[in-house]
């Protein structure tokens, strides 16, 4: 494997083991030594990819979960459906994402994204590629232009309504429940 694949991979491998053992010991009880040892690493190659367990939790919301949404929103986009069913699909990816990883994650992940908006305004945007192809889905196919932003406003807001729920509502139904509504009306 060329290094450049390496690294990839090695990321990769760093994501899977942080999001398990976040999932099954917690944010706060996970050492960086356990991740590594996880991931097969060294505690060291952690640090060449990462400062801390925040900045693991930083990347897994912006670079795994671009990742995720751009190869998810590709495959939905091959399907050739109507536009208001590939929004459907795309914003259940989203959702379902925020499950895969986890309530602490996705709590963890809202309240650094929302500091560092604070001192930088409009960078949490720029880092969401995948949200680039949504606008465009929504930008092609619908006269109401504020559908983006709505269709975000959802998405958003039930991961934060799964957050205050301490994951006691089922994300993937209160947002399919949502999303069908919301798409009716347009």
């Amino acid at each position: 494997m060329k290094r450049a694949q390496q690294k990839i991979q090695t990321r990769k491998n760093l994501f899977q083991a942080a999001i398990e053992l976040f999932n099954c010991t917690g944010v706060e009880k996970t050492k960086i030594s356990d991740i590594a040892k996880k991931a097969d690493v060294s505690t060291g190659t952690f640090y060449v990819h990462f400062k801390s367990k925040e900045e693991i939790i930083s990347a897994i919301y912006y670079e795994d979960f671009n990742n995720y949404m751009c190869n998810k929103i590709q495959e939905v986009i091959q399907l050739n459906l109507d536009w208001k069913k590939t929004l459907l699909k795309i914003g259940i990816f989203e959702l379902d994402f925020a499950k895969k990883v986890g309530l602490e994650v996705t709590t963890i992940a809202f309240v650094a994204n929302l500091q560092a908006n604070m001192s930088t305004p409009g960078n949490h945007s720029k880092k969401r590629i995948f949200s680039n192809e949504i606008k465009k889905i929504t930008d092609r196919f619908s006269n109401n232009n504020p559908a983006y932003q709505e269709f975000e406003s959802i998405i958003r807001g039930v991961m934060l309504t799964w957050c205050f729920s301490n994951g006691k509502i089922d994300i993937i139904k209160l947002g399919n429940s949502l999303l069908e509504k919301y798409m009716s009306n347009l």
